[in-house]
Parts: C-alpha cells; structure tokens; sequence
C-alpha cells in the first residue's frame, strides 16, 4: 500500500491558496475541455490617459479583437462603453476598474501597461455554442414618486413571483432580478452570466393570474440556467433568498399601511454552484459583479433613494482587518458611489453562525531574548466522508510578519513534515501514490492600493475524504498542526478553520472540520455538558465571525443575533452569534432579533411560493430584519447624508432599541435594534 510523502519546499506559480488547490482538484477528476477556459478577474487601469486607457480596454473585449484573452459581461461593458463616450463620461470620479474574464494562463505581464490585476477568481468554461437568449434593455425611466429606500438582496434562491414582493396583484415591486448561472459564451465576445428578468417581464407572468403556475416558471427558468447537477432552490419549499427578502422587505400587497409596501427592490441571485462552496471561493467574484449591478440599476430607478443591499452571506477564515477582497472592494464600491453620486448606500452582512464550532485557535508567545522549545500545537479534526476540500488559515497579527514563523503538519498516521522554513511564495506538498492530497501554502503579500496590503500568511489545503472519482484521499482523522517561532519580540499567531459545511438543503457532500485539544472540556452550564472552553484551552470563541464583516467604512453594517427568553423578560445572544475579537472588529454594528425562544428558534417568514410560511434563523435573518430596520430610516440616512457614527443612521422614532447589557458587547454590540 502506497505511504504519503512530503516534498520539499517549492516556489509555487499562484495568487490565492483556495483557488489553486480547489482548480487542482477539480482538474484531477473533471479537466476543463479546450482552451475556451477563462479565469474571472478585477482590475484596475493604470495610466495618465485613462480615456484612452478604457478605449484600449474596450478594444480588447469587443467584436474583432481577434484572439483577445479577455471577455466581459455584457452588464460590465455598458459600463466600459459608456465611459468611453468622449467628453461624457457618466462615472466621472468613479475608479476606473472592471470585472472581466481573461483566458487561463494568461500572464499579468501581457496587460501589465494597461491594467493591475486585483483579484481573480475560480476558472469557469465558456462554451461557444451555449449562446444564452436574447436580453432585454435593462433602461427605465427614473421614479416621480415621493423618495423611497431601494432595497436590494444578493442571495441564493429568489423567488421572484412571490406576493410579498408585489405592490398589487398584478405587479411586482421587482425592478429587475438578475439569475446569475456559471458562464456560457455568446455574442461580441460576451462571458453571459446567467439572465435579467426585467419589471415587465415578470408583470406579464404575474397577468396570468390564478392560471399562474409558480412553480412550472420556476422549473423551466431553472432548467435553462442551472445544471441538473446543481441545486435549484426555487424548485424546493424554502428558498433563503426568498426569506431573507422577506423579512428584509417583504409585504402585503392589500395592506396600504405596511409602508414596504412601495418600496422598490432589487435582487441578484446567485450562481447555486458558488453558494455550495461554503469556502467562499467560488461566490466573491459574482458577488462584486452584483453589487456593482445593483448600484447602476437603482440609480436607474431613483437617484436619490438611498440603497440598502442586503448580503446574508458569509465565510469564516480570513484576514479580519478589511483587507480580503470580496469585503474590501464591496466597501470601496459602495463608498464610491455614495461620494461621487450622491446617493446613499448601505451593505448589511450577517456576523456569522459559528459561535461554539471550535474553528478559532491562538498561540501567544511572549517577548524572548532567545527561543527555546516554543513549539505550540493543536489537533485539526478532519471528518471522513468529507467530499470537498479542507481549509485551515495561520495567521500572524496585525504588524508582526510570518517570516519567522515556521509550520509543522503532521497527518494521523504520524507523518510529519517537520519544521523546514517556508519562504513566501512557496508550498510544500502532501503526496499519495503520485497524486497531491494535501498542501501547505505560504502566501506571499500582495498590495491592493496604496493603503491596504493583504499580509504574507500560511494555509494548509486538504483534498477529500471520500470521493467518487478514484483519486487519492487525504486520511480521515486527527491532524496535527505546530508553530515554532524564531523571533525575538512577542508574537501572537491566529487559527482559523475555513467554513466547509454543506448549506441547507444542499446535498450533503461537505463536513465541517474542526479544532480539538484537552482543555475544550469544561463544565459548560448553559448546556449542562462537558463542552466548555477552559482558560487554557488555545480554542476561542472570539473572533469566529464572517471574514466580510471587517471592512472600517460608513456604509457598512453588520448584525448579530438575539434570541426571546419571555421569562427572564431578556434578550441574549443566540447560542450560535458569533463574537468579535480584539485583533479584529470588537462586534457586530448591532444586534437584531432572530430566534422567537430557545425552542422555537428562527423568524417567520416566507416559503417560496406565495402563501407558504417557514422559519429560517441565524445572523442571516438578523442581518435581514436590520437591513428592514435601515429601510425604515431611509428619511434618516438622507438627512444625515453620512455624517456621524452607524447608529446615527437610524429613525428612532419608526425603529426600536433595547440596551445590551455590559458582557455581551462581542456578540450584539451596544443594542438589539428592533423593527
């Protein structure tokens, strides 16, 4: 029987760790066919003459650009085209950055006159002969309606025929939806991300009346878009999108007093292939692009109205200081817009659901003249029958550098790589009868702007468990993973395990790793059993919140969740709201309510079809009811026109406000805000 073996350091061609080993491990069982493979990718354009930069660019994606690399979706290049109108420019004052797909293995020297590349993304195939429909113009007049708050959701799974999203019967208060599916190929060098259901569209549907087949438009706009092998959620009774746009925004459409009644919305549903890697590696890149689309398109409906985008979405490891991508450049959009067009947005995210999941750990070392036996070491439990991949984050705190930081990986057989100093830039891998089950990566640093650096770390990649597909697996079990720091001065080192469960619903192929050790054990009271955290346990519960949630801008809200105790006349943190961290962001911007009891957990709201009721939790239903909470305040958030603090954007007088008591500050903030 083949023994795994650990090769030696290596210098590795790759930006992002996740990308690189998920790419290997999906090239393993399936390779991409040809060479129409593109990568998504963020960029920024460089230069003095950036007019003529963007005609460059614009000549590069457009009909006749040859064997161009580089596509775009056709949304992104409106935007480039009507930037690159002479002496009309729509975006003055805007960055001058896009989202484009490039062919793989396109270098970043081949553009490097032209552009910086910021992000890129998981690789995706476009096929030249899957050419999507025809779509429809994505223009509308402005509103002459009194100013109202535009409410937007990027989610999974939005069942845009349901009555709580209509204003009468017959019409929705969708002013578009845009279904985002996996790439196709099509027309003028487009990369087409799914389709735009226009207002008029889904009017003509909702004209049916009681002929209205809910779920037959939902079916076949399914099996046009989404692949048999992935889950369609508005085929299913619960859809989270649909719930989170309720309790967000949702309304009676026979009610005149319920003033969400008129407010417009917005919705982007994403690709379901991208919500199923809870990693998180598959989502940002779509995620941008939506909240990029949103913005111009609610600037189309009321260019006064303030934009409140709700995202109850998120992932668990991560930088934690605003510097990941995806939290990064959803903060600078929103920003943007609101400098330089006047009109208000707010992100709202969930702080996250691990709380008690044992996913944190952190090795403190003191200040030492010199280092003598300062190996720390922690078990990484990972589960078998686990189909994905495996993530775990190191991580150094803010200012100090991973250079004199080396890492140990030893496998439950008792394998160890041993320490062997890792420059960044380099992995090591793990290797099965030939084949890569494992690595460990140090990423090197990498310069978003100016201001903000993404800091070198270490990441150690695990392929599956199980699988279907032949290949080698990663051993089941308890890993064990060591520090040895060589500096002088204190040093404090950060665990994360990546978030890898399978999310609601979906087919159950991922298992969620976690951290052990001996001092885990405690008599814990709140649950009556032996799953404390001791003082001296290296597991933590803080600063097991949303990698999304750190970005230090204005237009950024995060919410925690409380939960009803009707006897103890009390609203305390729900057992599973996560906590801030003093290396981090001290909590979430406020807590809502999100758990009716301790039995009865969740908040009412609504299934996928009309008239259906189910009951959802998590921070994702408290970051919905804050974002109805910021709707609300939408005269508010006008009036003050960013000034102050996060709390200030709130009316007082139309919301509600329960103090949190001195303790709970990590996980609900200073007060439960109530709408």
């Amino acid at each position: 029987m083949p023994q795994p073996t650990w090769t030696a350091p290596e210098p590795g061609d790759f930006r992002d760790a996740y990308l690189d080993f998920g790419w290997m491990m999906r090239q393993r069982r399936q390779p991409a066919p040809g060479r129409d493979v593109f990568e998504p990718a963020f960029v920024r354009l460089k230069g003095d003459d950036l007019p003529a930069a963007r005609a460059a660019l614009l000549d590069l994606v457009r009909d006749g650009a040859g064997d161009s690399p580089l596509r775009m979706e056709p949304f992104e290049r409106a935007v480039l085209e009507a930037r690159c109108t002479p002496g009309a420019d729509p975006d003055e004052g805007l960055p001058d950055e896009y989202a484009l797909y490039r062919r793989l293995g396109t270098p970043d020297a081949a553009h490097a006159d032209l552009f910086e590349v910021l992000d890129t993304g998981r690789p995706v195939a476009l096929r030249p002969d899957d050419v999507p429909r025809a779509q429809p113009s994505t223009r509308q007049a402005a509103a002459a309606h009194k100013v109202q708050p535009i409410v937007a959701i990027i989610d999974d799974g939005i069942a845009f025929l349901n009555a709580r999203f209509r204003s009468a019967p017959t019409r929705t208060r969708l002013h578009a939806v845009w279904l985002q599916a996996l790439e196709r190929a099509g027309p003028a060098q487009g990369a087409h991300l799914g389709e735009v259901l226009e207002a008029a569209e889904i009017d003509a549907m909702l004209a049916r009346g009681a002929a209205l087949d809910e779920t037959g438009v939902y079916a076949e706009t399914n099996a046009r878009l989404i692949r048999h092998d992935a889950r369609r959620s508005t085929g299913h009774g619960t859809s989270h999108g649909t719930h989170m746009l309720d309790l967000a925004a949702g309304a009676d459409p026979a009610d005149p007093e319920d003033p969400a009644r008129d407010w417009p919305l917005l919705a982007v549903q994403l690709p379901p292939q991208a919500v199923a890697d809870t990693s998180g590696t598959r989502f940002e890149s779509y995620m941008v692009q939506a909240l990029r689309w949103i913005l111009r398109r609610a600037q189309e409906i009321d260019p006064r109205a303030p934009v409140i985008v709700n995202i109850s979405m998120g992932i668990l490891a991560g930088p934690k200081d605003g510097t990941r991508f995806a939290e990064y450049q959803i903060a600078r959009e929103a920003a943007n817009w609101e400098r330089v067009k006047g009109q208000p947005v707010r992100v709202v995210h969930a702080f996250g659901n691990n709380h008690e999941d044992r996913l944190v750990a952190r090795f403190d070392y003191a200040k030492a003249e010199s280092r003598s036996a300062t190996d720390q070491s922690i078990t990484w439990a990972v589960q078998p029958g686990d189909q994905t991949e495996s993530y775990v984050e190191i991580r150094t705190a803010p200012g100090q550098s991973s250079e004199a930081l080396d890492i140990a990986v030893t496998t439950p057989e008792g394998l160890s790589s041993d320490f062997v100093p890792l420059p960044a830039g380099q992995w090591r891998s793990l290797q099965l009868a030939g084949e890569t089950v494992g690595r460990l990566y140090h990423v090197p640093e990498r310069r978003l702007d100016d201001q903000t650096v993404q800091r070198a770390h270490y990441v150690m990649a695990l392929g599956p468990t199980e699988s279907c597909h032949g290949e080698p697996l990663a051993p089941a079990g308890r890993w064990g993973l060591a520090c040895r720091y060589r500096g002088a001065a204190p040093m404090t080192v950060h665990l994360q395990v990546q978030r890898d469960d399978a999310p609601a619903g979906a087919r159950a192929e991922a298992r969620q790793s976690y951290f052990d050790s001996p001092e885990a054990y405690g008599w814990s009271a709140l649950h009556a059993d032996y799953s404390a955290l001791q003082a001296d346990s290296p597991i933590r519960h803080e600063g097991a919140h949303s990698a999304l949630v750190t970005a230090p801008a204005r237009q950024v809200f995060s919410a925690g969740a409380a939960r009803v105790d009707t006897e103890a006349a009390d609203f305390p943190p729900s057992d599973y709201s996560a906590a801030g961290a003093d290396w981090s962001v001290p909590g979430p911007t406020v807590g809502t309510v999100a758990d009716r009891s301790r039995v009865l957990p969740g908040r009412v709201a609504s299934g996928t079809l009309s008239g259906s009721v189910r009951t959802v939790g998590g921070t994702s239903a408290a970051a919905a009811r804050l974002t109805r909470a910021l709707a609300l305040s939408a005269a508010r958030i006008t009036h003050v026109g960013g000034r102050g603090t996060q709390l200030d954007d709130f009316d007082w007088d139309r919301v509600g406000r329960i103090p949190v008591p001195e303790g709970r500050a990590a996980r609900l903030r200073d007060w439960i805000v109530w709408s």
